[in-house]
Protein backbone atom coordinates (compact mmCIF):
# COMPACT_ATOMS: atom_id res chain seq x y z
CA UNK A 1 0.00 0.00 0.00
CA UNK A 2 1.41 3.34 -1.02
CA UNK A 3 -1.66 5.52 -1.09
CA UNK A 4 -1.75 7.53 -2.99
CA UNK A 5 15.23 24.03 -14.25
CA UNK A 6 17.76 25.58 -11.93
CA UNK A 7 15.57 24.72 -9.01
CA UNK A 8 15.50 21.08 -10.06
CA UNK A 9 19.28 21.10 -10.40
CA UNK A 10 19.71 22.44 -6.91
CA UNK A 11 17.53 19.69 -5.51
CA UNK A 12 19.31 17.03 -7.51
CA UNK A 13 22.62 18.34 -6.23
CA UNK A 14 21.44 18.10 -2.65
CA UNK A 15 20.84 14.39 -3.21
CA UNK A 16 24.17 13.75 -4.90
CA UNK A 17 25.85 12.61 -1.71
CA UNK A 18 22.66 11.28 -0.10
CA UNK A 19 23.51 11.46 3.53
CA UNK A 20 25.95 8.59 3.89
CA UNK A 21 28.74 10.76 2.46
CA UNK A 22 29.46 12.46 5.76
CA UNK A 23 30.15 16.15 6.19
CA UNK A 24 33.49 17.16 7.67
CA UNK A 25 31.87 18.09 10.97
CA UNK A 26 30.46 14.58 11.45
CA UNK A 27 33.11 12.46 9.72
CA UNK A 28 35.22 12.01 12.82
CA UNK A 29 32.32 10.79 14.95
CA UNK A 30 31.70 7.10 15.45
CA UNK A 31 28.30 6.17 13.99
CA UNK A 32 25.46 5.51 16.42
CA UNK A 33 23.33 2.47 15.68
CA UNK A 34 19.90 4.06 16.07
CA UNK A 35 18.28 7.44 16.42
CA UNK A 36 17.88 8.11 20.17
CA UNK A 37 14.48 8.48 21.81
CA UNK A 38 14.12 11.29 24.34
CA UNK A 39 11.36 10.32 26.74
CA UNK A 40 10.93 10.13 30.50
CA UNK A 41 8.34 7.35 30.26
CA UNK A 42 9.32 3.68 29.86
CA UNK A 43 5.73 2.88 28.88
CA UNK A 44 5.76 5.58 26.21
CA UNK A 45 9.01 4.15 24.82
CA UNK A 46 7.47 0.67 24.57
CA UNK A 47 4.35 1.98 22.88
CA UNK A 48 6.39 4.10 20.47
CA UNK A 49 8.03 0.89 19.26
CA UNK A 50 4.57 -0.65 18.87
CA UNK A 51 3.52 2.32 16.72
CA UNK A 52 6.57 1.98 14.51
CA UNK A 53 5.84 -1.70 13.96
CA UNK A 54 2.32 -0.76 12.88
CA UNK A 55 3.80 1.76 10.47
CA UNK A 56 6.13 -0.85 8.99
CA UNK A 57 3.09 -3.07 8.46
CA UNK A 58 1.33 -0.14 6.71
CA UNK A 59 -1.35 0.05 9.35
CA UNK A 60 -0.98 3.80 9.45
CA UNK A 61 -4.20 4.68 11.25
CA UNK A 62 -3.29 2.26 14.06
CA UNK A 63 0.21 3.72 14.22
CA UNK A 64 -1.19 7.23 14.63
CA UNK A 65 -3.67 6.09 17.26
CA UNK A 66 -0.88 4.49 19.32
CA UNK A 67 1.29 7.61 18.93
CA UNK A 68 -1.57 9.70 20.30
CA UNK A 69 -1.51 7.50 23.39
CA UNK A 70 2.27 7.86 23.58
CA UNK A 71 2.08 11.65 23.85
CA UNK A 72 -0.55 11.31 26.55
CA UNK A 73 1.91 9.18 28.51
CA UNK A 74 4.71 11.68 27.81
CA UNK A 75 3.52 15.07 26.52
CA UNK A 76 7.16 16.04 25.83
CA UNK A 77 7.88 13.11 23.50
CA UNK A 78 9.00 15.23 20.55
CA UNK A 79 9.73 12.37 18.17
CA UNK A 80 6.23 10.95 18.64
CA UNK A 81 4.73 14.39 18.07
CA UNK A 82 6.55 15.04 14.79
CA UNK A 83 5.59 11.59 13.53
CA UNK A 84 1.93 12.29 14.27
CA UNK A 85 2.28 15.52 12.28
CA UNK A 86 3.94 13.55 9.46
CA UNK A 87 1.39 10.72 9.36
CA UNK A 88 -1.93 12.27 10.38
CA UNK A 89 -4.49 13.22 7.74
CA UNK A 90 -6.14 15.73 10.11
CA UNK A 91 -4.79 19.21 9.22
CA UNK A 92 -5.51 20.63 12.68
CA UNK A 93 -3.69 17.74 14.34
CA UNK A 94 -0.79 18.15 11.93
CA UNK A 95 -0.39 21.80 12.88
CA UNK A 96 -0.75 21.31 16.63
CA UNK A 97 1.69 18.40 16.90
CA UNK A 98 4.21 19.98 14.51
CA UNK A 99 4.32 23.17 16.56
CA UNK A 100 4.66 21.24 19.83
CA UNK A 101 7.54 19.21 18.38
CA UNK A 102 9.31 22.36 17.21
CA UNK A 103 8.98 23.93 20.66
CA UNK A 104 10.50 20.80 22.22
CA UNK A 105 13.35 20.54 19.70
CA UNK A 106 15.94 22.35 21.90
CA UNK A 107 15.40 19.72 24.62
CA UNK A 108 16.11 16.62 22.54
CA UNK A 109 19.16 15.06 20.91
CA UNK A 110 20.75 16.55 17.76
CA UNK A 111 19.48 13.62 15.70
CA UNK A 112 15.90 14.15 16.82
CA UNK A 113 16.26 17.85 16.00
CA UNK A 114 17.20 16.85 12.46
CA UNK A 115 14.11 14.65 12.22
CA UNK A 116 11.92 17.54 13.37
CA UNK A 117 13.60 19.98 10.97
CA UNK A 118 13.07 17.56 8.08
CA UNK A 119 9.42 16.71 8.71
CA UNK A 120 8.34 20.17 9.84
CA UNK A 121 10.14 21.84 6.93
CA UNK A 122 8.48 19.52 4.45
CA UNK A 123 5.03 20.58 5.67
CA UNK A 124 6.02 24.25 5.71
CA UNK A 125 7.26 24.28 2.09
CA UNK A 126 10.80 24.89 3.34
CA UNK A 127 12.32 22.11 1.31
CA UNK A 128 16.03 22.89 1.13
CA UNK A 129 16.57 22.89 4.92
CA UNK A 130 14.24 19.88 5.17
CA UNK A 131 16.20 17.88 2.60
CA UNK A 132 19.52 18.90 4.15
CA UNK A 133 18.27 17.70 7.55
CA UNK A 134 17.12 14.40 6.04
CA UNK A 135 20.52 13.86 4.40
CA UNK A 136 22.37 14.68 7.63
CA UNK A 137 20.10 12.31 9.55
CA UNK A 138 20.85 9.46 7.14
CA UNK A 139 24.55 10.19 7.51
CA UNK A 140 24.49 10.28 11.30
CA UNK A 141 22.62 6.99 11.69
CA UNK A 142 23.57 4.75 8.74
CA UNK A 143 22.72 1.59 10.71
CA UNK A 144 19.19 2.70 11.63
CA UNK A 145 17.08 0.88 9.05
CA UNK A 146 13.94 2.86 9.78
CA UNK A 147 15.36 6.19 8.67
CA UNK A 148 15.89 5.22 5.01
CA UNK A 149 12.46 3.56 5.10
CA UNK A 150 10.93 6.87 6.21
CA UNK A 151 13.07 8.82 3.74
CA UNK A 152 12.25 6.53 0.82
CA UNK A 153 8.57 6.64 1.68
CA UNK A 154 8.63 10.45 1.74
CA UNK A 155 10.63 10.74 -1.48
CA UNK A 156 8.15 8.51 -3.31
CA UNK A 157 5.31 10.69 -2.06
CA UNK A 158 7.17 13.74 -3.41
CA UNK A 159 7.54 12.03 -6.82
CA UNK A 160 11.34 11.81 -6.48
CA UNK A 161 11.42 8.23 -7.58
CA UNK A 162 15.06 7.73 -8.53
CA UNK A 163 16.29 9.37 -5.33
CA UNK A 164 14.00 7.09 -3.34
CA UNK A 165 15.42 4.04 -5.12
CA UNK A 166 18.97 5.16 -4.32
CA UNK A 167 18.18 5.59 -0.62
CA UNK A 168 16.35 2.28 -0.35
CA UNK A 169 18.87 0.25 -2.31
CA UNK A 170 21.59 1.52 0.01
CA UNK A 171 19.52 0.60 3.08
CA UNK A 172 18.94 -2.92 1.80
CA UNK A 173 22.65 -3.53 1.35
CA UNK A 174 22.82 -3.27 5.15
CA UNK A 175 19.46 -4.85 6.00
CA UNK A 176 18.66 -7.13 3.07
CA UNK A 177 15.52 -8.65 4.59
CA UNK A 178 13.83 -5.51 5.86
CA UNK A 179 10.24 -5.93 4.60
CA UNK A 180 9.15 -2.29 4.77
CA UNK A 181 12.12 -1.09 2.70
CA UNK A 182 11.53 -3.83 0.12
CA UNK A 183 7.93 -2.65 -0.26
CA UNK A 184 8.98 0.95 -0.88
CA UNK A 185 11.77 -0.10 -3.23
CA UNK A 186 9.34 -2.13 -5.33
CA UNK A 187 7.19 0.97 -5.75
CA UNK A 188 10.25 3.04 -6.63
CA UNK A 189 11.20 0.62 -9.39
CA UNK A 190 7.63 0.56 -10.70
CA UNK A 191 7.40 4.34 -10.84
CA UNK A 192 10.67 4.33 -12.79
CA UNK A 193 9.13 1.84 -15.25
CA UNK A 194 11.34 -1.05 -14.09
CA UNK A 195 8.63 -3.62 -13.49
CA UNK A 196 10.92 -6.65 -13.60
CA UNK A 197 12.88 -5.25 -10.67
CA UNK A 198 9.66 -4.18 -8.95
CA UNK A 199 8.17 -7.66 -9.07
CA UNK A 200 11.44 -9.25 -7.94
CA UNK A 201 11.49 -6.99 -4.88
CA UNK A 202 7.81 -7.69 -4.25
CA UNK A 203 8.37 -11.45 -4.44
CA UNK A 204 10.98 -11.09 -1.70
CA UNK A 205 8.58 -8.98 0.35
CA UNK A 206 5.74 -11.51 0.06
CA UNK A 207 8.09 -14.36 0.93
CA UNK A 208 9.12 -12.56 4.12
CA UNK A 209 5.55 -11.83 5.23
CA UNK A 210 3.17 -14.16 3.37
CA UNK A 211 0.50 -13.98 6.06
CA UNK A 212 0.38 -10.18 6.28
CA UNK A 213 -2.15 -8.24 4.17
CA UNK A 214 0.06 -5.44 2.90
CA UNK A 215 2.46 -7.50 0.76
CA UNK A 216 -0.53 -8.75 -1.24
CA UNK A 217 -2.12 -5.29 -1.31
CA UNK A 218 1.08 -3.76 -2.65
CA UNK A 219 1.57 -6.57 -5.15
CA UNK A 220 -1.95 -5.90 -6.39
CA UNK A 221 -1.19 -2.24 -6.92
CA UNK A 222 1.99 -2.93 -8.89
CA UNK A 223 0.23 -5.55 -11.02
CA UNK A 224 -2.51 -3.02 -11.75
CA UNK A 225 0.07 -0.41 -12.74
CA UNK A 226 1.46 -2.95 -15.22
CA UNK A 227 -2.01 -3.63 -16.67
CA UNK A 228 -2.37 -7.10 -15.13
CA UNK A 229 -5.83 -6.46 -13.74
CA UNK A 230 -7.04 -9.99 -13.01
CA UNK A 231 -3.83 -10.85 -11.18
CA UNK A 232 -4.12 -7.57 -9.26
CA UNK A 233 -7.64 -8.41 -8.12
CA UNK A 234 -6.46 -11.82 -6.97
CA UNK A 235 -3.77 -10.23 -4.79
CA UNK A 236 -6.13 -7.61 -3.35
CA UNK A 237 -8.70 -10.26 -2.47
CA UNK A 238 -6.02 -12.36 -0.83
CA UNK A 239 -5.18 -9.35 1.34
CA UNK A 240 -8.87 -9.03 2.27
CA UNK A 241 -9.04 -12.72 3.19
CA UNK A 242 -6.00 -12.35 5.45
CA UNK A 243 -7.38 -9.25 7.19
CA UNK A 244 -10.88 -8.01 6.24
CA UNK A 245 -10.24 -4.80 8.20
CA UNK A 246 -7.02 -3.81 6.43
CA UNK A 247 -8.70 -1.74 3.72
CA UNK A 248 -7.76 -3.42 0.44
CA UNK A 249 -11.26 -2.79 -0.90
CA UNK A 250 -9.93 0.52 -2.23
CA UNK A 251 -7.47 -1.41 -4.39
CA UNK A 252 -10.24 -3.61 -5.75
CA UNK A 253 -12.34 -0.52 -6.49
CA UNK A 254 -9.52 1.31 -8.29
CA UNK A 255 -8.75 -1.76 -10.38
CA UNK A 256 -12.38 -2.30 -11.39
CA UNK A 257 -12.62 1.38 -12.34
CA UNK A 258 -9.61 1.08 -14.64
CA UNK A 259 -11.12 -2.08 -16.16
CA UNK A 260 -14.23 -0.11 -17.12
CA UNK A 261 -16.44 -1.87 -14.57
CA UNK A 262 -17.65 1.36 -13.05
CA UNK A 263 -20.81 0.16 -11.30
CA UNK A 264 -18.90 -2.64 -9.59
CA UNK A 265 -16.18 -0.15 -8.71
CA UNK A 266 -18.68 2.15 -6.99
CA UNK A 267 -19.90 -0.77 -4.88
CA UNK A 268 -16.32 -1.47 -3.79
CA UNK A 269 -15.67 2.21 -3.07
CA UNK A 270 -18.70 2.15 -0.78
CA UNK A 271 -17.16 -0.81 1.07
CA UNK A 272 -13.77 0.92 1.22
CA UNK A 273 -15.34 3.96 2.86
CA UNK A 274 -16.57 1.74 5.70
CA UNK A 275 -12.99 0.62 6.45
CA UNK A 276 -11.35 4.02 5.90
CA UNK A 277 -9.05 4.99 8.74
CA UNK A 278 -9.94 8.68 8.78
CA UNK A 279 -12.44 11.22 7.56
CA UNK A 280 -9.89 12.42 5.04
CA UNK A 281 -9.58 8.91 3.60
CA UNK A 282 -13.35 8.58 3.37
CA UNK A 283 -13.68 11.77 1.35
CA UNK A 284 -10.72 10.80 -0.84
CA UNK A 285 -12.49 7.54 -1.66
CA UNK A 286 -15.69 9.44 -2.40
CA UNK A 287 -13.71 11.55 -4.84
CA UNK A 288 -12.32 8.47 -6.55
CA UNK A 289 -15.82 7.02 -6.75
CA UNK A 290 -17.05 10.23 -8.38
CA UNK A 291 -14.48 9.81 -11.14
CA UNK A 292 -16.21 6.56 -12.19
CA UNK A 293 -19.03 8.67 -13.58
CA UNK A 294 -16.47 10.54 -15.70
CA UNK A 295 -15.21 7.21 -17.02
CA UNK A 296 -18.80 6.27 -17.90
CA UNK A 297 -19.36 9.57 -19.67
CA UNK A 298 -22.26 10.45 -17.38
CA UNK A 299 -21.72 14.18 -17.01
CA UNK A 300 -24.77 14.88 -14.87
CA UNK A 301 -23.91 12.25 -12.28
CA UNK A 302 -20.21 13.16 -12.34
CA UNK A 303 -20.89 16.82 -11.62
CA UNK A 304 -23.38 15.96 -8.89
CA UNK A 305 -21.01 13.49 -7.22
CA UNK A 306 -18.08 15.91 -7.32
CA UNK A 307 -20.22 18.73 -5.91
CA UNK A 308 -21.27 16.39 -3.09
CA UNK A 309 -17.61 15.62 -2.36
CA UNK A 310 -16.81 19.33 -2.22
CA UNK A 311 -19.66 19.94 0.26
CA UNK A 312 -18.65 16.98 2.40
CA UNK A 313 -15.04 18.17 2.49
CA UNK A 314 -16.20 21.68 3.39
CA UNK A 315 -18.29 20.51 6.35
CA UNK A 316 -15.36 18.32 7.46
CA UNK A 317 -13.03 21.37 7.25
CA UNK A 318 -10.73 19.58 4.81
CA UNK A 319 -9.78 22.47 2.58
CA UNK A 320 -7.37 20.61 0.31
CA UNK A 321 -9.96 17.97 -0.60
CA UNK A 322 -12.64 20.62 -1.13
CA UNK A 323 -10.27 22.45 -3.45
CA UNK A 324 -9.40 19.21 -5.24
CA UNK A 325 -13.05 18.39 -5.88
CA UNK A 326 -13.64 21.80 -7.49
CA UNK A 327 -10.36 21.50 -9.42
CA UNK A 328 -11.52 18.15 -10.78
CA UNK A 329 -14.73 19.81 -11.94
CA UNK A 330 -12.68 22.58 -13.54
CA UNK A 331 -10.78 19.98 -15.54
CA UNK A 332 -13.96 18.18 -16.53
CA UNK A 333 -16.73 20.64 -17.35
CA UNK A 334 -16.80 21.69 -21.03
CA UNK A 335 -17.62 25.37 -20.47
CA UNK A 336 -14.52 27.49 -19.78
CA UNK A 337 -16.41 30.10 -17.78
CA UNK A 338 -17.86 27.42 -15.51
CA UNK A 339 -14.42 25.83 -15.17
CA UNK A 340 -12.97 29.16 -14.01
CA UNK A 341 -15.77 29.51 -11.46
CA UNK A 342 -14.84 26.12 -10.01
CA UNK A 343 -11.21 27.24 -9.80
CA UNK A 344 -12.34 30.29 -7.86
CA UNK A 345 -14.30 28.02 -5.52
CA UNK A 346 -11.08 26.05 -5.00
CA UNK A 347 -9.21 29.23 -4.11
CA UNK A 348 -11.95 30.25 -1.72
CA UNK A 349 -11.63 26.90 0.05
CA UNK A 350 -7.89 27.39 0.48
CA UNK A 351 -8.35 30.93 1.81
CA UNK A 352 -10.90 30.03 4.47
CA UNK A 353 -9.87 29.65 8.10
CA UNK A 354 -9.54 25.85 7.95
CA UNK A 355 -6.23 24.38 9.09
CA UNK A 356 -3.97 23.39 6.20
CA UNK A 357 -0.20 23.09 5.96
CA UNK A 358 1.71 25.65 3.91
CA UNK A 359 2.98 22.90 1.62
CA UNK A 360 -0.53 21.60 0.92
CA UNK A 361 -1.86 25.10 0.31
CA UNK A 362 0.99 26.15 -1.98
CA UNK A 363 0.92 22.92 -3.97
CA UNK A 364 -2.85 23.01 -4.41
CA UNK A 365 -2.57 26.63 -5.58
CA UNK A 366 -0.01 25.50 -8.14
CA UNK A 367 -2.33 22.76 -9.35
CA UNK A 368 -5.13 25.31 -9.72
CA UNK A 369 -2.93 27.63 -11.75
CA UNK A 370 -1.96 24.75 -13.98
CA UNK A 371 -5.60 23.93 -14.72
CA UNK A 372 -6.33 27.64 -15.24
CA UNK A 373 -3.50 27.98 -17.76
CA UNK A 374 -4.54 24.82 -19.57
CA UNK A 375 -8.24 25.71 -19.82
CA UNK A 376 -7.54 29.27 -20.94
CA UNK A 377 -5.04 28.09 -23.53
CA UNK A 378 -7.54 25.56 -24.88
CA UNK A 379 -10.12 28.37 -25.13
CA UNK A 380 -7.69 30.51 -27.14
CA UNK A 381 -7.02 33.08 -24.41
CA UNK A 382 -3.26 32.58 -24.45
CA UNK A 383 -2.54 36.00 -22.93
CA UNK A 384 -4.44 35.18 -19.75
CA UNK A 385 -3.01 31.66 -19.81
CA UNK A 386 0.50 33.09 -19.99
CA UNK A 387 -0.19 35.20 -16.91
CA UNK A 388 -1.03 32.03 -14.99
CA UNK A 389 2.23 30.48 -16.23
CA UNK A 390 4.14 33.54 -15.01
CA UNK A 391 2.64 33.10 -11.55
CA UNK A 392 3.69 29.46 -11.58
CA UNK A 393 7.18 30.39 -12.71
CA UNK A 394 7.47 32.75 -9.74
CA UNK A 395 6.26 30.02 -7.39
CA UNK A 396 8.72 27.53 -8.88
CA UNK A 397 11.53 30.01 -8.36
CA UNK A 398 10.72 30.31 -4.66
CA UNK A 399 9.88 26.68 -3.83
CA UNK A 400 11.78 23.43 -4.13
CA UNK A 401 8.56 21.43 -4.23
CA UNK A 402 8.73 18.91 -7.05
CA UNK A 403 4.99 19.20 -7.60
CA UNK A 404 5.18 22.97 -8.08
CA UNK A 405 8.04 22.54 -10.55
CA UNK A 406 5.99 20.02 -12.52
CA UNK A 407 2.93 22.28 -12.52
CA UNK A 408 5.00 25.09 -13.99
CA UNK A 409 6.46 22.93 -16.75
CA UNK A 410 3.12 21.33 -17.57
CA UNK A 411 1.36 24.69 -17.80
CA UNK A 412 4.16 26.28 -19.84
CA UNK A 413 4.11 23.36 -22.25
CA UNK A 414 0.35 23.56 -22.62
CA UNK A 415 0.40 27.27 -23.44
CA UNK A 416 3.29 26.96 -25.90
CA UNK A 417 1.44 24.10 -27.59
CA UNK A 418 -1.70 26.22 -27.90
CA UNK A 419 0.40 29.02 -29.39
CA UNK A 420 1.62 26.67 -32.12
CA UNK A 421 5.16 26.46 -30.76
CA UNK A 422 5.63 22.69 -30.33
CA UNK A 423 9.43 22.73 -30.50
CA UNK A 424 9.56 25.11 -27.52
CA UNK A 425 6.84 23.19 -25.68
CA UNK A 426 8.75 19.91 -25.81
CA UNK A 427 11.42 20.80 -23.26
CA UNK A 428 8.76 21.76 -20.71
CA UNK A 429 6.50 18.80 -21.39
CA UNK A 430 9.40 16.36 -21.09
CA UNK A 431 9.88 17.56 -17.50
CA UNK A 432 6.27 16.55 -16.76
CA UNK A 433 6.23 13.35 -18.78
CA UNK A 434 4.32 11.28 -16.21
CA UNK A 435 1.17 13.41 -16.33
CA UNK A 436 -1.40 12.26 -18.92
CA UNK A 437 -2.26 15.84 -19.92
CA UNK A 438 1.38 16.64 -20.68
CA UNK A 439 2.01 13.23 -22.24
CA UNK A 440 -0.78 13.75 -24.78
CA UNK A 441 0.58 17.19 -25.68
CA UNK A 442 4.10 15.79 -25.89
CA UNK A 443 2.94 13.10 -28.30
CA UNK A 444 1.39 15.79 -30.52
CA UNK A 445 4.51 17.96 -30.30
CA UNK A 446 6.82 15.08 -31.19
CA UNK A 447 4.55 14.08 -34.07
CA UNK A 448 4.33 17.65 -35.33
CA UNK A 449 8.09 18.16 -35.32
CA UNK A 450 8.91 14.85 -37.01
CA UNK A 451 10.31 13.16 -33.89
CA UNK A 452 8.45 9.95 -34.70
CA UNK A 453 10.44 7.48 -32.54
CA UNK A 454 9.90 9.74 -29.51
CA UNK A 455 6.21 10.09 -30.43
CA UNK A 456 5.85 6.31 -30.58
CA UNK A 457 7.61 5.89 -27.22
CA UNK A 458 5.39 8.40 -25.41
CA UNK A 459 2.28 6.94 -27.08
CA UNK A 460 3.21 3.49 -25.78
CA UNK A 461 3.79 4.87 -22.30
CA UNK A 462 0.56 6.87 -22.25
CA UNK A 463 -1.64 4.08 -23.56
CA UNK A 464 -0.24 1.75 -20.85
CA UNK A 465 -0.84 4.19 -17.99
CA UNK A 466 -3.06 2.63 -15.32
CA UNK A 467 -3.44 5.10 -12.48
CA UNK A 468 -6.86 5.79 -10.91
CA UNK A 469 -6.73 9.58 -11.39
CA UNK A 470 -9.03 12.04 -13.09
CA UNK A 471 -6.28 12.95 -15.57
CA UNK A 472 -5.99 9.31 -16.61
CA UNK A 473 -9.77 9.05 -16.91
CA UNK A 474 -9.96 12.14 -19.10
CA UNK A 475 -7.04 11.29 -21.39
CA UNK A 476 -6.06 7.63 -21.58
CA UNK A 477 -9.27 5.80 -22.63
CA UNK A 478 -9.86 8.27 -25.47
CA UNK A 479 -6.20 8.16 -26.48
CA UNK A 480 -6.27 4.37 -26.65
CA UNK A 481 -9.42 4.43 -28.76
CA UNK A 482 -7.91 7.00 -31.12
CA UNK A 483 -4.78 4.90 -31.55
CA UNK A 484 -6.87 1.82 -32.39
CA UNK A 485 -8.98 3.85 -34.82
CA UNK A 486 -5.92 5.35 -36.48
CA UNK A 487 -4.26 1.93 -36.78
CA UNK A 488 -7.34 0.55 -38.51
CA UNK A 489 -7.41 3.20 -41.25
CA UNK A 490 -6.22 2.22 -44.74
Amino acid sequence: MLRWCACLFLLSSSFAQLGWARSESSAAKAPTAQLPLTTSSPAARINFEKAMLYLEEYRTSQAVEVLRGVVKQDPDFAQALILIAHLSTDPAEQTATRERAKRLAPKVTPGERLLIRWMAGAQENDYLPAIAAMNDLLAEYPQDRRLPFLAGRWLLDRQRYQQAVTVLERALTLHSDYPAALNELAYGYAFCGQFDKAFAAMDRYVALQPDEPNPHDSYGELLRMDGKFDAALEQYRMSIRIDPNFGSEIGVADTLALMGKEEEAREEYARAIIFAGSQSDKIQYELQAAVTWIREGNRKQAEKALADVARHAHTSELARLEAEAHRTLALYVPDTKLALSHLQASRNALQESHEISKSDRDEEQALLLRVQATRLAEAGDTDSASQAVQQLEAMAGQSRSQLIQLCYHGAAGAVLSAQGRPAEAISHLEEDSNNPLSMRLLWKAYSGTGALPQAQAIATKLSALNTPTVEQALVVPTFRADLVSHAGRP
